[in-house]
């Protein structure tokens, strides 16, 4: 029995992440050639399918996802061997918030990809609203936080634009006349003033059928067919969502704003801050490379 081929497990790591071989090639700076041969070579290898491939993308199979948290922990041993042997090992706490919106995106990923390259760091994670991040960073409780930058007090370190997708169930049927059932954030939110004033330009009116202040909840009534909303990419459900656009009446979906914000000068001087700064710096422009791209 030989060693798996950290190269290989690469490969399989990103794209079962990205969902997608172009995205993965996008995220590694490789052609999609090349991944896809790397994907192939490591079926071989181990005897066994990791990845059904169809028009959507790319999802795990059974063995895909018995291998990906061993791959997962191997890549983070391998950058952590790396790490120490540079003498840029951290110990320390370190307080991480972020919107929900991408807490259920690739940010989680990252940060347990970091937790596993530094198992001596405590990394203390609080999910909330872009106001409450705001003000837990100027009461120093928070170390670095990401959210919507006209909501954060501060000049961002890093700031990337990402498109929002008008969603609705897959049963759904956009209504022949009348206003437009919209699913909407509660708060203060600046995505849903974006929506508004996209509806606004055009000529179909609109009414508010739901307020939330919970993603899930958002995700739900969606699903049940009670009306349309804007969503990240990462947010969509695929088997039980559809994206609407121009075919459906509807004007373009806004682009949004995120923001890598620190709590201070001090806070950036912290060794573990900083190795975690430069650790999400590189994925989260990765990620914006990625979808700027698609």
């Amino acid at each position: 029995m030989h060693d798996l081929d950290i190269g290989l497990l690469r490969a399989f790591v990103v794209t079962a992440e990205c969902g997608s071989v172009s995205g993965a090639a996008q995220r590694l700076a490789r052609t999609q050639a090349a991944v896809s041969m790397q994907l192939r070579r490591l079926e071989d290898d181990l005897g066994a399918r990791l990845l059904n491939r169809s028009t959507r993308g790319m999802n795990l199979t059974e063995a895909g996802h018995v291998l990906l948290p061993y791959a997962q922990k191997m890549l983070g041993l391998s950058t952590g061997a790396r790490t120490a042997l540079a003498g840029r090992s951290v110990h320390g706490p370190i307080r991480f918030g972020m919107i929900e919106d991408i807490a259920v995106g690739s940010l989680p990923r990252a940060l347990q990809r970091f937790a596993e390259c530094h198992p001596n760091v405590a990394l203390e994670l609080t999910v909330a609203e872009s106001t409450v991040l705001s003000e837990k960073l100027a009461q120093g409780e928070l170390d670095v936080a990401v959210g919507d930058p006209a909501l954060i007090h501060g000049r961002p370190i890093l700031a990337w634009r990402l498109p929002l997708r008008w969603v609705a169930a897959r049963g759904f049927a956009m209504p022949d006349a009348g206003p437009l059932p919209l699913v909407t954030f509660d708060g203060i939110c600046t995505w849903r003033q974006k929506m508004i004033e996209a509806l606004n330009g055009g000529k179909r009116p609109w009414r508010t059928v739901l307020t939330s202040a919970s993603l899930a909840s958002i995700q739900s009534m969606i699903e049940a067919g009670l009306g349309i909303a804007v969503l990240l990419d990462l947010n969509i459900r695929p088997n039980t969502m559809k994206i609407l656009g121009a075919n459906e009446g509807l004007p373009p979906a806004p682009v949004i704003e995120l923001g890598l914000f620190a709590a201070d000068d001090q806070g950036l001087s912290s060794q573990p801050v900083a190795v975690l700064w430069e650790f999400l710096s590189d994925e989260l422009q990765a990620e914006a490379l990625a979808t700027a791209q698609s």
